[in-house]
């Protein structure tokens, strides 16, 4: 047998061999995708800190995403955001009220900005009561003088949204604090 052609077969085979391996991981090719179960729900409790603690709430004007990133307890990176990412419904939980002594005369208002590449953040405007079947469209949602919550949802008809923060802004006094829970 020639010995370039013998050289070229083995080249060949070894090639071939190289790209059964490894050709996914060079030409970039996904090699499986993982879906995620219909009715699937994850919860997120914003203006966490690493300081483990129990009530996750700001007594002045803040924003999620200014807390200092850490990593939770399961291993996963907190960066003050919640990642909504092909989810098909997204509900927010707004709460005013008092537990540390702080008075809760003033008022809190709420709002949600979204970002497709959790870096770029923009106002959300299209907040809608959870509890009216009416869309209303609004920018924020202002909680004076109550211990109350109030529920939000995001209309993501025609979003496509990576990730969502809390903004808060306080007149006065009270305790603030934001939740939100996402069915995929």
């Amino acid at each position: 047998m020639n010995k370039y052609l013998t050289i070229g077969i083995i080249t060949v085979a070894v090639l071939g061999l190289g790209y059964l391996l490894f050709g996914n991981a060079v030409s970039g090719q996904v090699s499986k995708d993982i879906a995620v179960p219909d009715n699937y729900f994850q919860n997120y409790t914003f203006f966490a800190s690493t300081t483990g603690q129990t009530i996750y709430a700001t007594t002045t004007s803040a924003i999620s995403t200014s807390i200092t990133p850490y990593f939770a307890a399961d291993g996963r990176k907190d960066n003050g955001y919640f990642v909504i990412a092909g989810a098909k419904s997204v509900t927010f939980y707004f709460q005013r009220g008092d537990t540390s002594g702080q008075g809760n005369t003033g008022s809190t208002v709420f709002s949600v900005d979204v970002s497709s590449d959790g870096t770029t953040w923009y106002d959300y405007g299209n907040l809608n009561s959870a509890t009216s079947t009416t869309p209303t469209g609004l920018s924020s949602y202002t909680i004076s003088a109550a211990s109350t919550t109030a529920l939000l949802s995001l209309d993501l008809t025609n979003d496509a949204l990576y990730a969502v923060r809390c903004e808060v802004v306080e007149a006065t006094d009270g305790e603030h604090s934001c939740r939100a829970s996402a069915q995929f």
